[in-house]
């Protein structure tokens, strides 16, 4: 998407990640993640971590359902059968696309037709699936028909494409594309983040216990996680804060971004031209590794390297996780939130351990970043 286009759809979507509708998200995250500890709870040690992914993949559906489609999605769901299948059917549409954008022999038109119709047809009908959901829940909407699946209170990007659907601003179909989009990037990002964040917590103990005992500062009633967590409350959780972005800056979730040259040619710094229509790849990775702006520790894990006096001597692009500027990650804050809530709550009820360390990791380049090796984790339960 680009130009006018973009423009165009990032007016439509602001409204529903704006400041007073994200207020109304925290109760959907504090009641989720309440949710998410009857699940986590039957876990002690696993060889393979790879079931709490898909415990915060499952979590991030529903909340993802609750806020952007308006939908609760418990065990059952129109055209689906249980959330484990509904969570794996989003999670195969993101290797999809992931697939079909970074594999040059899907470039080629005929081979990629070819796969449509065998390794991707699978994949081509979970697509239809959600787009079905997504075209039902606009068409509810617009007809003012909610039934038990719906909750009424909270609808915010439902509501904006509704309102440019019936401006004819856009057409229908462009609708439940933009949807798909939205919730691609809520569902994806947030539990991938939430389940890297525990294992950092897991290969670092020393920095777990300070973000408990500034939880148990905060929130020091002994009520096993079940807390509510309210938006002045995480703006207290600053080490906490420390940590996650430290996660992010080692392990960001979008590894890579594009960009085109637009509005003249670009000079550098340096003195190197970059001419207008050239296409860059920002690698993101590197750059938050980069010892020349992170020290000779850049890849080692400290959350010190956001202390505020330390962000200050840094340029204000080396940390750029949500990317910056005219196409900066709309679901920011959406994301910064929900994160925060939740991993709060795990921390005050879980202790997470793990053997491995995080050199040990072996990283995969998709549409975000994997893990080609899940290692093993211990959850014990706190007293």
């Amino acid at each position: 998407m680009e130009g006018r286009d973009f423009l165009q759809h990032r007016k439509l979507m602001s409204d529903a990640f704006k400041f007073s509708t994200l207020i109304e998200f925290i109760p959907v995250f504090n009641r989720r993640a309440n949710e998410l500890f009857e699940d986590v709870d039957k876990y002690g040690y696993m060889e393979n971590s790879l079931d709490i992914l898909r415990l915060c993949r499952e979590f991030t559906v529903k909340i993802a359902c609750e806020t952007m489609l308006g939908r609760v999605l418990n065990t059952k769901d129109i055209d689906i059968t249980t959330r484990k299948y509904y969570t794996d059917l989003v999670s195969r549409d993101v290797e999809y696309v992931s697939d079909i954008t970074f594999k040059f022999i899907h470039f080629n038109q005929l081979l990629l037709k070819l796969a449509h119709l065998t390794v991707f047809k699978d994949c081509r009908k979970a697509i239809h699936a959600l787009q079905r959901t997504i075209d039902k829940t606009l068409k509810d909407f617009s007809r003012g028909e909610f039934d038990s699946n719906y909750t009424t209170s909270i609808y915010a990007a439902v509501n904006c494409l509704d309102d440019a659907i019936k401006s004819n601003i856009i057409p229908h179909e462009l609708g439940v594309t933009s949807m798909i989009q939205t919730f691609f990037g809520a569902f994806e990002t947030t539990s991938s983040t939430i389940y890297f964040t525990i294992l950092m917590l897991a290969m670092h103990p020393e920095f777990q216990s300070k973000a408990y005992d500034e939880i148990c500062k905060i929130f020091p009633d002994n009520d096993n996680g079940e807390f509510e967590v309210t938006y002045e409350d995480i703006a207290k959780l600053e080490y906490l804060d420390m940590f996650i972005k430290e996660t992010m800056r080692l392990l960001p979730l979008v590894p890579q971004t594009g960009r085109c040259i637009s509005g003249g040619n670009l000079t550098l710094n340096n003195g190197l031209v970059l001419p207008e229509g050239l296409d860059v790849i920002i690698n993101i990775y590197n750059l938050h590794r980069n010892k020349k702006i992170w020290g000779p520790n850049a890849e080692i894990f400290n959350p010190d390297n956001f202390l505020r006096s330390n962000v200050e001597k840094r340029h204000p692009y080396a940390y750029i996780p949500f990317m910056k500027g005219l196409r900066y990650c709309l679901g920011m804050r959406y994301g910064e939130i929900s994160l925060r809530v939740t991993i709060a709550k795990l921390i005050k009820r879980y202790k997470f351990s793990t053997t491995a360390k995080i050199e040990d990791l072996v990283f995969e380049n998709h549409l975000a970043l994997c893990l080609a090796n899940n290692p093993p984790l211990s959850i014990e339960k706190r007293t």
